[in-house]
């Protein structure tokens, strides 16, 4: 099985995905074939994988996938690379519930057989540091955890750190200087950092991260390390079988950048994808299906509004009976309005409700229910399970079909998600392709 290694941390927004983008890019300069992966429900971060190791990182989610299910999309997407990468969640043990270790960093990297390696920002701390990694690495003795990378560090606080923390059984084989340019680069928004589709700039981020981040880490260690992983026995997942001739259209633009990379892949076996932007485009094309999935409207409010021909056409579009499935930045854009900051712009109007921008998440993590109403996307009885994260939440101004009977989520409120309207279905929550494949129902129902 593929030399493999997890990258983690103590807690989140440690400079993981730094630390990570910087070892794919470096594996890849250097001509090794790269997997990466990404642990838990995130479309975020896997952008900058891609961006580094230059093929789509997978999600590896034991909650949403269950072991099985994640051993074998390993074993799939690993297969043939000299080395995976797999990017933590949170810290090291976090978990679902905070009490057991399900959908926790350490419960993957124990199925996996991983070593883990530690990114530690080294900011205003010391000693104490220690006691940080001899926690780690004491908390579960099945978690293996042989070396640290130090992020944010002076060169006296580097000195203190790679003396010290070998004594707790630990190989300090990375120390990136504190840096404006790694700052600038990596800046965060509401929802993380900006995905890179957005930004324009990737190969800037990548010239940052060679100059001021890939010359302070070992990468020929990282790479013994990740030869020390345990056999695996797994068979990867049969492929799917391909044929159709379902025209789905996909709106994929700034605005609407959250695709896990198995949807693509199934819009082609299923038919063909046609790329479309609800910033630039006049007019939908001739499609059997629509996706909207999420991202950002709300950034993009002023160019959304501007487009008035175009939100006409989806308007008509869901009025004919067009099937068209939405998902939370979708979602948002079918309403009537989203109102931000006191500012209001006209969106779709296919629903009318108006979306409120809020501070702080509304709803955050996994969610799941059941079908109970009539929807394009699952037959009645059927379970979903997938994520949701959103700052936003919807005032309706009118009665609504609701489809979707929530037993852990917020969706739209009251405890349901999955609106309905003739052939529409839109929620908050967002669902992976492995866990139920909406695009197969639709497709089946045109």
């Amino acid at each position: 099985m593929v030399p493999r290694l997890v990258m983690s941390s103590f807690k989140g927004m440690s400079g993981k995905t730094l630390i990570t983008l910087a070892v794919l890019y470096g594996l890849q300069k250097r001509g090794f074939k790269t997997a990466p992966f990404k642990a838990g429900p995130d479309y975020i971060d896997p952008t900058y994988h891609r961006a580094a190791a230059g093929v789509p990182s997978r999600n590896l989610d034991v909650v949403l996938m269950g072991e099985d299910g994640v051993l074998k999309r390993f074993a799939k997407y690993a297969r043939g690379a000299d080395v995976a990468i797999v990017e933590g969640v949170l810290g090291l043990y976090d978990s679902v519930d905070g009490v057991s270790e399900l959908g926790s960093t350490a419960q993957l990297a124990k199925l996996l057989k991983a070593p883990v390696v530690l990114v530690l920002n080294g900011e205003r701390i010391n000693r104490t540091m220690r006691a940080i990694v001899r926690g780690l690495r004491h908390f579960d003795s099945e978690v293996q955890i042989p070396a640290v990378i130090l992020t944010n560090v002076t060169e006296r606080q580097r000195e203190k750190l790679a003396k010290s923390l070998p004594e707790e059984g630990v190989e300090v084989i990375g120390a990136v200087p504190r840096s404006k340019a790694v700052e600038e680069a990596f800046r965060y928004r509401h929802l993380g950092l900006v995905p890179t589709d957005e930004r324009g700039d990737v190969d800037t981020v990548l010239r940052v991260v060679e100059s001021y981040v890939l010359p302070h880490i070992d990468i020929d260690r990282l790479v013994e390390i990740a030869k020390t992983a345990g056999e695996l026995d797994v068979s990867p997942d049969a492929e799917a079988s391909a044929g159709g001739s379902c025209r789905v259209g996909i709106v994929m633009d700034n605005a609407f950048t959250f695709y896990y990379p198995e949807l693509i892949e199934e819009a082609s076996r299923v038919g063909q994808p046609v790329f479309i932007s609800a910033l630039r485009d006049g007019s939908l094309p001739q499609l059997d299906a629509l996706i909207i999935g999420g991202g950002f409207p709300e950034v993009f409010a002023e160019g959304l509004e501007k487009n008035k021909p175009f939100r006409k056409s989806v308007f008509n579009y869901v009025e004919s009976g067009g099937f068209l499935y939405a998902e939370c930045g979708g979602l948002m854009y079918l309403t009537s309005t989203i109102v931000i900051d006191r500012f209001e712009y006209q969106m779709v109007g296919a629903i009318d409700a108006v979306t409120v921008m809020l501070n702080k998440p509304v709803g955050k993590g996994y969610a799941w229910g059941v079908v109970t109403g009539e929807t394009p996307i699952a037959p009645r009885g059927a379970t979903v399970k997938g994520h949701e994260f959103h700052y936003s939440k919807l005032i309706l101004r009118e009665g609504v079909q609701l489809s979707i009977k929530l037993d852990r989520g917020v969706g739209v409120g009251g405890g349901w998600d999955g609106i309905v309207k003739k052939n529409m279905h839109a929620q908050y929550l967002h669902i992976h392709p492995y866990t139920y494949s909406v695009l197969r129902q639709l497709c089946r129902s045109t």
